[in-house]
């Protein structure tokens, strides 16, 4: 397991509304898989034969700018008692409250098997941040999990235990861990206030959350997702701010979204505001890039962001706009993009 992490690289350092949803018309297996989706929750609507639960899964979908259902989809007892922790490639993992047993579904594609993994430990005080799988293949795939904190979890379908990984470096203690497909290997991210790159990188204000994301076509991005807090009055409630730790009124929205290109040798590189036709998907969850012209509807060289206390939008990346898709008050829990998958 030691080979399947090959290195571990730094890459840079209101008014209540009700969401409204349509019923869904399609097949999960033909359209639901050919478009990405937003997942927004779950309603459940009965129990299934199995002990498990029947919902309802509340999706928006980016390219109707519309919010759609799949309904009456069958949650095995195990799945129904257990707590999402990410999503990665179209498979969405969860953690069973109970035993601490990890499985990875893919609901927009019903021939997908579930695949159950060993449980997954973790230390007194230390919480999920997010999950990165290498394939959407069930039969190939390397499942890496990230804690905050300095640990990595490997396993692979099939491993009797998952294998930790310390990280040495306070640094990378809540960064993100994405697979390359370009390079065939696991990455962590790092926003390190010590790094003196490009104007702008360590913001006075606003909170950034740095991602890498991949193109198909091998193009790698680093993308910094900024998130202001403010108050009932609009008054910009400023990151540290002792005024505020405590403060359980502060609404999130997002600030500005800057792109950079990779460069392979170091690490980050130029600012910029033209991806082409590309579009790229930022939730609480593992990160994706999209072509324009193969999903009709999404806008491209644009970013689409969604965070459970932030709500969801799109960024235009080169007249710098922010547009939100939706004035409801965001769902309760974590945000994931679902990328399309192949049936």
């Amino acid at each position: 397991m030691s080979q399947l992490l090959c290195r571990i690289s730094k890459l840079s350092s209101a008014r209540n509304h009700f969401l409204c949803f349509r019923r869904s018309e399609f097949s999960t297996s033909t359209a639901a898989a050919a478009t990405p989706y937003l997942l927004l929750g779950d309603d459940v609507v009965g129990k299934s034969p199995c002990g498990g639960k029947v919902v309802n899964f509340n999706l928006y979908d980016p390219r109707k700018q519309e919010q759609v259902k799949i309904e009456n989809k069958i949650l095995s007892k195990e799945v129904s008692k257990s707590r999402r922790i990410g999503s990665s490639r179209g498979w969405l993992a969860l953690v069973n409250k109970k035993d601490l047993t990890v499985r990875l579904t893919n609901i927009l594609n019903p021939s997908k098997k579930i695949i159950s993994l060993p449980p997954i430990t973790r230390d007194k005080y230390e919480h999920h941040v997010n999950v990165s799988v290498s394939s959407s293949n069930e039969e190939d795939c390397v499942v890496a999990v990230k804690f905050y904190g300095s640990r990595v979890s490997l396993c692979r379908p099939g491993d009797s235990e998952w294998t930790r990984i310390d990280v040495p470096c306070p640094s990378f203690h809540s960064s993100t861990v994405i697979y390359s497909e370009r390079d065939r290997r696991f990455y962590l991210n790092n926003c390190n206030p010590d790094y003196t790159g490009p104007t702008d990188f360590t913001p006075k204000t606003g909170l950034p959350t740095p991602q890498l994301v991949e193109s198909a076509s091998g193009q790698s991005f680093i993308v910094l997702w900024f998130v202001e807090r403010y108050t009932d009055k609009g008054e910009v409630a400023t990151w540290g701010d002792a005024r505020y730790i405590n403060s359980k009124d502060l609404c999130r929205k997002t600030h500005k979204i800057m792109v950079f290109r990779q460069d392979e040798e170091q690490g980050i590189g130029p600012y910029t505001d033209d991806i082409g036709d590309l579009c790229i998907f930022l939730g609480e969850n593992e990160s994706f890039c999209l072509s324009a012209k193969d999903f009709p509807g999404l806008n491209p060289n644009s970013v689409y962001f969604a965070g459970h206390s932030s709500g969801f939008g799109i960024c235009d990346l080169a007249s710098r706009t922010i547009r939100y898709l939706s004035d409801s008050t965001p769902p309760p829990g974590r945000m994931f993009w679902l990328p399309p998958t192949m049936c």
